[in-house]
């Protein structure tokens, strides 16, 4: 299959920027090549079955020098074939190099396509309320770069962006601020002018600091704990003393790490986003149905023989229905059976296809489900019962009921499949100000911590927060020597956020 590659900007970093034509090729590329500064969010977007190529880059930090990138992107097309997404920062040709990609692209005989994304330039300040250009104030925007390939200040016209009459945006600069300053000073630039420092702009951990251009000079801050970010030098940046809309909200500066499957990470993503979080998804694990249905395909056929249907996860919740309808079937040849599931995720699901569980138990466990099912049916002994779940899943459950005397079938209709993930990716996620992780399944963690053991990189882990989503979770976070900082009282995604909320914010 002949390939094209696709030249994608993510934007400026808040998911909700990404350009309807980024999202559709997400969802279909078979590859996709990206960077440092594309977040978890939007990775989510990807197909579950795309190879994921990391070549994070950032200024002062490349892991991967420009041409090994453009080698790295002719091979992947030509090994793999079909739609190829490099997809970068903010807008590929805004400082992005996207034109030296695109250039080797086209020595090497490959198909491309530019799609352009909303540079950061111009959203970050606009999330602070600053207009980059605004009648009678600033009559022109201009975008500059801070950086050479050697990492020294470009040798720029000075003397001309010190009497340009609009506002000056410079790009991958923390580290030059105090040089841009002395330059245009130096040449003329009215020393007390508004300027202001915009640190991920956009995302849920924006910042600035706004003061006169005088004032940043050599000691007036730590600018590396700025990076990645921009200096925005004009009179519009007085706009964001009056004009920031951004409203604080509870889990403003806390980077948290969602390791569900992609299936189920957009519930708890949005919700830690809304709570003001910055979410990098990063799944162990993706859920894939077992090769061979047939078993299930059977038991579905014969299911008014069984007295009770026992979920235990939305995603047997699923491949059973997906399985049932395939079968040119619907609810109603469950009519004759009774349905219970483990807890209110699974009940929520359930919904979805027009039914109400008749239990749930008080206690989210297997066990309890066991446990409290007989006491609330004593008729239980002697009837039959279906557990449709993962094939990796716990059998007490099962062994609960069948001590009822119940009889049970418990069977495998999906797979746990692990999530590869490389050493500098897993590293930069850790190093760079993580503050939670979350697992929801003891899946997640047994797939997160072998990732980490493997690479070596358990001590990273000294200084970050666990948040478990229940009991079970937190007894397999235990067997690897690690307790847990947060753990909501029943196990729902609402009560793991509150709980959030609740731990770092200390209310």
């Amino acid at each position: 299959m002949s390939a094209k590659v696709y030249l994608v900007g993510s934007g400026p970093g808040d998911p909700a920027l990404l350009t309807l034509k980024a999202k559709d090729l997400l969802g279909k590329a078979d590859a996709i090549i990206y960077d440092a500064l594309v977040s978890g969010a939007i990775r989510n977007l990807c197909k579950r079955t795309a190879e994921m190529i990391f070549v994070g880059k950032r200024a002062g930090a490349h892991s991967h020098k420009q041409e090994e990138i453009n080698r790295i992107i002719i091979e992947t097309a030509r090994r793999i074939g079909g739609i190829i997404v490099r997809l970068k920062g903010g807008d590929p040709f805004v400082f992005g190099r996207g034109g030296e990609e695109m250039i080797a692209l086209k020595e090497a005989g490959i198909a491309y396509e530019i799609v352009p994304g909303v540079t950061s330039g111009i959203a970050a300040p606009a999330y602070f309320g600053i207009p980059v250009t605004h009648r009678a104030v600033s009559r022109s925007v201009h975008l500059i770069t801070a950086s050479t390939k050697d990492g020294t200040l470009p040798d720029l016209d000075w003397d001309m962006l010190s009497h340009t009459d609009g506002t000056l945006v410079f790009y991958m600069g923390m580290h030059a601020i105090p040089e841009i300053t002395a330059m245009l000073t130096q040449h003329g630039f009215n020393p007390q002018i508004p300027a202001a420092v915009i640190s991920q702009g956009t995302t849920a951990n924006q910042k600035i600091l706004t003061d006169r251009l005088c004032c940043f000079t050599r000691d007036y801050i730590d600018y590396a704990a700025y990076s990645p970010g921009l200096f925005v030098v004009g009179e519009v940046v007085s706009f964001a003393k009056d004009y920031g809309w951004m409203e604080d909200k509870p889990l403003k500066g806390q980077k948290i790490v969602v390791t569900r499957s992609l299936d189920q990470s957009s519930s708890l993503s949005e919700k830690l986003e809304q709570a003001g979080a910055e979410v990098e998804v990063l799944p162990t694990i993706y859920i894939l149905p077992v090769a061979d249905q047939n078993e299930l395909d059977n038991e579905i056929r014969r299911i008014n023989e069984y007295d009770w249907l026992i979920f235990t996860s939305v995603n047997a919740v699923d491949i059973f229905f997906d399985r049932l309808f395939a079968q040119n079937l619907d609810v109603r040849s469950l009519s004759g059976c009774h349905i219970a599931v483990v807890g209110p995720a699974t009940t929520e699901r359930l919904k979805n296809f027009g039914l109400q569980p008749d239990f749930m138990p008080e206690k989210h466990t297997g066990l309890d489900l066991a446990n409290e099912l007989s006491m609330a049916y004593p008729e239980m002994k002697g009837r039959s019962v279906l557990i449709p779940a993962s094939a990796i899943a716990h059998t007490d459950l099962k062994k609960g009921l069948e001590k009822q005397g119940v009889h049970c079938k418990q069977l495998a209709v999906y797979e746990n499949r692990p999530i590869a993930y490389e050493y500098e990716e897993l590293r930069t996620l850790l190093e760079e100000n993580c503050h939670w992780l979350t697992f929801c399944s003891s899946s997640a963690v047994r797939n997160f911590m072998s990732l980490i053991e493997s690479y070596r990189l358990t001590p990273l882990l000294k200084n970050v927060r666990m948040g478990v989503i229940g009991s079970i979770t937190a007894k397999t976070l235990k067997d690897y020597g690690f307790d847990f900082d947060a753990m909501p009282d029943k196990p729902t995604i609402d009560n793991l956020v509150n709980e959030l909320i609740r731990i770092t914010t200390n209310k």
